[in-house]
């Protein structure tokens, strides 16, 4: 039997100001191929954005053109890098560095001044390469570094501390959840963590004390079929940095996922971003409080923004659309073609503390 004491939301209101700021310069466009956001990171004051997808004018002839075939070759990529200044409200070009190639997407993770890559779709396929890439922000320098050394299920999420990088499958728990270990110092993969529990997340991020995970923790009988139903806790999950050992934390929390759901991190704090049919709706998970609190829906269903935390009172959001598909009965209705804002965040909340056995 396993005690929890939980975090109960009763009332949880964040009132949040969407403000317009400087727009957005870089070439991607979030309906090129699939719906996707632009690739960028936050060092310090400064966000960074990297290459991007954006269509080509092209003569439709309907003896030999698909309809359903989004993954055409009416599309280019970039090779260019933005600088958002945000203290200066201020976009610039970068001119004495180009990406390595042309790409129309990467994952990213951020130590230090540095920012690493992988997942890095290039304009030549539409696979995502193994290898992982390192731009030094000071030096303005790219180094290639090794393929990734294992395989993972799902979406590949990490986090970074102490001069370590942190890689787990989303969907891991289908064999055996295992966490990779980079060393960022002298660029060798160590021995990976093996917690005790078997758990899918939605994202991760390195604390100051344990890695925290948002996810679901499955059933021991659970055969890994159907894995969506046998769950025995969805919330907040803590893994030790040197022994692998996995605890929940005790804050449960039922977070919608569906096809337009983004989650970022920024601190000890999980921002899950869910875009749906006319509004999108913003969910702060504090690891540290262990409490969680909704915002006020924003009156905008903008797909595939680059959804950038910067403190924990203030984001920032670039780029996105509308989608060019619609899972509800109905379309979006706001104004707003695409991002480019900051919202301001203001917050209430009330909670209360409730045993679960």
């Amino acid at each position: 039997m396993i005690r929890l004491l939980t975090l109960s939301l009763l009332a949880s209101v964040c009132l949040g100001e969407l403000i317009p700021v400087s727009n957005y310069i870089g070439q991607h466009k979030h309906k090129c191929d699939r719906e996707l956001a632009i690739t960028g990171a936050l060092v310090q004051d400064k966000i960074y954005t990297f290459g991007g997808c954006y269509p080509i004018p092209y003569i439709v002839d309907p003896s030999v053109e698909n309809i359903f075939n989004f993954n055409d070759n009416h599309n280019n990529a970039s090779e260019t890098i933005q600088i958002y200044d945000i203290q200066k409200d201020e976009w610039t070009q970068e001119t004495e560095v180009k990406l390595p190639f042309p790409w129309r997407s990467a994952s990213t993770q951020t130590y230090q001044q540095d920012i690493y890559f992988y997942d890095v779709q290039s304009s030549q396929n539409y696979q995502n390469t193994g290898k992982m890439w390192k731009y030094d922000t000071v030096l303005k320098e790219f180094s290639a570094l090794d393929e990734l050394p294992f395989n993972w299920h799902g979406g590949l999420k990490t986090c970074a501390n102490n001069v370590r990088m942190y890689f787990v499958g989303s969907h891991d728990a289908y064999q055996r959840n295992m966490i990779q270990i980079y060393n960022i110092e002298n660029g060798v993969w160590e021995k990976p963590l093996f917690p005790n529990l078997r758990f899918t997340i939605t994202q991760m991020l390195c604390g100051k004390d344990a890695i925290q995970f948002l996810g679901t923790v499955f059933t021991d009988e659970d055969d890994g079929m159907s894995m969506g139903f046998q769950h025995k806790y969805s919330g907040l999950i803590r893994t030790d940095y040197t022994t692998g050992d996995t605890i929940l934390s005790g804050l449960r929390v039922e977070l919608p996922i569906a096809y337009n759901t983004i989650v970022k991190t920024n601190n000890d704090k999980f921002y899950h971003f869910d875009v749906k049919d006319e509004e999108t709706v913003i969910i702060v998970v504090d690891t540290v409080a262990l409490e969680n609190r909704t915002l006020e829906a924003l009156p905008h269903a903008l797909t595939a923004p680059l959804f950038v935390p910067y403190q924990d009172d203030l984001l920032f959001l670039f780029g996105g659309g509308k989608s060019r598909f619609y899972w509800g009965a109905k379309k979006p209705t706001g104004t707003l073609k695409t991002y480019s804002h900051k919202l301001v965040l203001e917050s209430t909340v009330k909670f209360v503390h409730q045993k679960n056995e």
